[in-house]
């Protein structure tokens, strides 16, 4: 029989703040949790975690859950790892002080501090990217390179480490790092028992990225082209350079333009087009909005320019098209 240890030998205190994601918080801790027993009782023996807080009242999650804290961040003994949970964008400047302050002088004395999810954005406001590098969700790309203009930033990674300063974009992708630091205290064998429990087929480096389905692109070899795709679609309102997708997944704009050209056959900026006229030709047909508002809503500059680059490419006005799709779908009902 294993002896089990006097005390467990990592640990972690996990910081929730207003609308934060369950998924990221119940993967990284059901991981933690597989690990932390052998005969799955939920028992904390090899590893340790507490919800904490600069206060103990609830905190609502983005589902509308209230989770409390275990402990305030003065009850707690120092952890192996704290670990932020941010919230969606309109909170994320209402972390409390004592938070910002407990992380600085946390790190300050040897801690590694992690955020998940937009816990990058609490970690920059507390000063510790602050030139390091990092990784964040690509649909909160922009928002955090506009604020932050020091921080070498990507959106490909499952998490970045630098200086006992680790970032990770949460989703599923808590999980992965949640092995891979249990792997370092505990081995990977206990680090990877969960695996099987939650449904996970492989535990990923922190190199590779989520893949999200992109119709007949989904099973691209290149996932930097995949990637690329998935940055223009949350983008497609937005005004967006060839610069700025090719940083978003770290590749040069030409070597860009040569993968797309290579696997789609189109340049991005034409590949970029595609996509808003699809959604314009998807909008027209399930949606109430108004021309001007669709054009909008896909990236063009006014309905007259939408016109004209849909009339181009479908050799029928927009209006037209809904028209006889329309009347199609009323005929073959």
């Amino acid at each position: 029989m294993n002896r089990l240890p006097e005390s467990p030998e990592v640990s972690f205190g996990i910081a929730i703040t207003h609308t934060f994601p369950i998924l990221a918080l119940s993967g990284f801790v059901d991981t933690l949790r597989h690990a932390a027993d052998d005969d799955n009782q939920n028992r904390q023996i090899y590893c340790r975690w507490e919800i904490c807080g600069s206060d103990a009242n609830p905190v609502m999650s983005s589902a509308g859950i209230n989770i409390h804290p275990d402990v305030t961040f003065g009850e707690m003994a120092a952890p192996d790892y704290f670990v932020m949970i941010g919230g969606l964008m309109p909170h994320i400047d209402r972390v409390p002080t004592a938070t910002l302050r407990y992380m600085r002088k946390y790190h300050a004395d040897g801690g590694t501090v992690v955020g998940l999810c937009t816990g990058s954005f609490i970690l920059a406001q507390a000063g510790l990217l602050t030139g390091r590098r990092a990784v964040v969700h690509h649909r909160h790309r922009r928002d955090f390179v506009s604020r932050y203009k020091n921080i070498q930033v990507s959106s490909r990674d499952i998490f970045v480490e630098d200086d006992r300063v680790i970032t990770c974009p949460g989703g599923t992708a808590s999980i992965d790092l949640a092995m891979t630091l249990l792997s370092r205290k505990l081995g990977r064998q206990r680090a990877l028992k969960g695996l099987v429990e939650m449904s996970v087929d492989r535990f990923r480096a922190s190199t590779e990225m989520a893949l999200t389905p992109l119709t007949k692109f989904e099973n691209c070899n290149d996932k930097r082209v995949v990637m690329a795709i998935e940055i223009m679609r949350e983008n497609l309102s937005l005004p967006m350079s060839l610069r700025e997708i090719s940083e978003g997944i770290g590749i040069s704009t030409s070597q860009l333009t040569r993968l797309f050209v290579h696997h789609t056959k189109l340049t991005p900026a034409k590949f970029r087009r595609s996509l808003q006229l699809e959604h314009a030709r998807w909008m027209l047909l399930n949606s109430s909005k108004s021309m001007t508002q669709i054009a909008m809503d896909t990236g063009f500059t006014d309905h007259p320019h939408f016109t004209k680059v849909f009339l181009k490419a479908y050799h029928m006005s927009p209006k037209t098209y809904q028209k006889q799709r329309l009347s199609k779908s009323v005929l073959d009902g």
